[in-house]
């Protein structure tokens, strides 16, 4: 059930997604850059599979210069895929979309025929991060990479905080607002569980600035994401704690910048050993 109300969130914004994903265009293009340095010659690159492609930011950055190669971008949201097509144009006809949800897809498939697996700004939406990593991992060929990019638990934490201080004036239970982030050493411990060998790595920061909280919060909405609590629930108690948040927010972090909002982008890579 979860996970439909996520295909179909991030269906509703596909039209609006490019506008508002600043941060994660930022990230596609810093994993498409990376990747064009480390990866060996796109000969020896037969099979790539690109989890969670959206509106095809990083598959219009790879897919182009992957040649020959057999490139299939998954995603579990239908409006997002059908972006990706208009986006892609003819160059898309050498790529080919699936609408599936990973988590189940990965185990359905046959073992070690990828030579390559991406992803940006998705594998924080996993359910069962990792066994799907150890999914990934046995869709691998021997020598084969994974590399992707997602957020950290420090990404909005001026809002967590500010949500923190709105429960306690109104002396209420807390609840978490939005995704809980695995961290870069879980990413890592992950990997290495599932067999990958040369784990690395790395974060940083990045932080933009919004006028207001409301603006921050349409923008999210904007992308199909949510900063509701897990019992997500309407009325005048809803209405009076985002008051106190917003608030909260302005009082603590407010300057004349605007609000400021962070993200901590969270960028790993890791291979399958020869012979494993």
């Amino acid at each position: 059930m979860w996970k439909a109300a996520v295909s179909r969130r991030f269906s509703d914004k596909a039209d609006t997604y490019d506008r508002y994903a600043l941060v994660q265009r930022e990230m596609a293009a810093e994993l498409a850059a990376a990747l064009e340095a480390e990866m060996p010659p796109a000969e020896s690159v037969r099979r790539v599979v690109e989890v969670g492609c959206g509106t095809g930011g990083l598959t219009s950055l790879l897919s182009g210069r992957c040649g020959s190669t057999e490139y299939l971008a998954l995603d579990i949201a239908p409006g997002m895929l059908e972006a990706a097509r208009r986006r892609l144009g003819p160059t898309g006809q050498t790529c080919r979309f699936v609408l599936a949800d990973v988590e189940e897809w990965v185990w359905q498939q046959a073992e070690q025929w990828a030579d390559l697996i991406v992803s940006s700004a998705c594998f924080q939406w996993l359910r069962q991060p990792e066994r799907t990593v150890e999914g990934l991992y046995r869709l691998l060929r021997p020598g084969g990479s994974l590399r992707f990019a997602t957020f950290g638990p420090r990404t909005f934490w001026e809002l967590h905080d500010s949500f923190a201080a709105a429960y306690r004036k109104l002396q209420r239970e807390p609840q978490r607002h939005g995704l809980s982030f695995c961290t870069p050493d879980e990413w890592r411990a992950m990997l290495d569980r599932a067999g990958f060998a040369g784990v690395r790595v790395r974060t940083r920061e990045v932080r933009l600035h919004y006028p207001d909280v409301r603006s921050f919060l349409h923008a999210v909405k904007g992308i199909g994401a949510s900063t509701g609590p897990a019992s997500d629930s309407a009325g005048l108690g809803q209405r009076r704690l985002l008051t106190e948040m917003m608030e909260a927010y302005r009082s603590r972090f407010g300057g004349a910048e605007g609000i400021p909002v962070t993200y901590e982008l969270v960028y790993a890579a890791a291979e399958r050993p020869e012979g494993r």
